[in-house]
């Protein structure tokens, strides 16, 4: 298996995941939408770092883009600590939260786009 393929299939499960953890957050069980979203967050991790470990580096503009969106994602994932601790609002977590599925949906199109089709 190429290592692209293994960076796309642990990429595309995070947006599972992700999916799966909004699912669980509109139905207020809190306790498997916090377990999907960290399950998600160490997916998109491990697909991150193995990429930047096969590669050696940030060279293409889907990588670079990647970075961002990984960044944005870990914001939205502390986000929901910051809406716990009754710093941000419901309605803010929510838009953070939908614009990095939003983004890490877009990057994988991209990333399909540029490489498989």
């Amino acid at each position: 298996m190429e290592p692209f393929q293994v960076h796309a299939i642990l990429n595309s499960l995070a947006l599972l995941s992700f999916l799966a953890g909004a699912y669980q957050a509109k139905k207020h069980d809190l306790k498997r939408h916090h377990l999907f979203v960290y399950s998600a967050v160490g997916l998109l991790t491990l697909g991150v770092a193995y990429m930047l470990y096969t590669i050696g580096g940030v060279p293409s503009s889907h990588g670079k883009l990647g970075l961002f969106v990984y960044l944005y994602v870990l914001f939205a994932a502390t986000s929901g600590k910051l809406f716990l601790g009754r710093k941000l609002k419901r309605e803010q977590h929510r838009l953070i939260a939908i614009t990095a599925v939003l983004l890490l949906a877009l990057q994988i199109l991209f990333g399909l786009y540029l490489y498989v089709l």
